[in-house]
């Protein structure tokens, strides 16, 4: 694990893994299968009371192979407003992916709104940052999420959050519209939706607007 970047408008990656993609503008409702797998802030947050915050804000996702480090931290110093687990499905995918060799990691924008997954919502110590949601998501038989924050909780960059119990698994960062100044990480170009550029734990991946 590597260190901790300090600037106090940065946000740093939760997860070790790879960019599975970099969206902006996400709607509060949005039909998967329309074209692709546009994010759906009702679906992906289950109602949340915090929903109104996010509305045109950005996702931030990546994927997490087998033998990537599976305990996920903080991208940011703050409180915990909320920390549930919603449970949801398992080996799910969307036709809208095309074939898939690789048991459902092609459709992990979809996964995020139907399989069993993390909320984690932290207020950032940095009003440009603001609120931010955590979100760890199952695939597969990987359903298992533990939590180890609780509302009221203080967290600091790089503090464990949770973990998942096995395998390949994804995750999602949710921002508030205007939150984002820039990423300092490329989006997934590649073409192969689980061989984005890589990422580290506790790196640098957004400099708040």
């Amino acid at each position: 694990m590597i260190g901790i970047y300090c600037s106090p408008h940065s946000v740093i990656s939760a997860n070790d893994g790879k960019v599975y993609a970099i969206a902006h503008d996400v709607r509060e409702q949005q039909r998967f299968w329309i074209k692709g797998q546009p994010y759906s802030l009702r679906d992906m947050l289950a109602g949340s009371a915090y929903l109104d915050r996010f509305i045109g804000g950005s996702v931030f996702q990546s994927f997490l192979s087998g033998a990537n480090y599976h305990r996920w931290r903080s991208p940011i110093d703050g409180t915990v407003r909320s920390a549930a687990v919603i449970e949801g499905l398992m080996f799910s995918d969307t036709e809208s992916a095309g074939p898939d060799p690789t048991a459902g990691t092609y459709s992990q924008g979809y996964e995020t709104s139907v399989n069993t997954r993390g909320l984690v919502f932290i207020e950032s110590d940095d009003p440009k940052i603001g609120l931010v949601c955590v979100m760890p998501v199952g695939i597969t038989e990987i359903s298992s999420i533990t939590m180890m924050v609780r509302r009221g909780d203080r967290v600091k960059k790089g503090d464990e959050l949770g973990l998942f119990s096995y395998g390949g698994s994804s995750m999602a960062l949710v921002f508030q519209p205007g939150a984002i100044q820039r990423f300092t990480v490329p989006d997934n170009t590649s073409g192969n939706p689980d061989d984005g550029p890589p990422i580290n734990v506790n790196a640098e991946i957004v400099i708040a607007g």
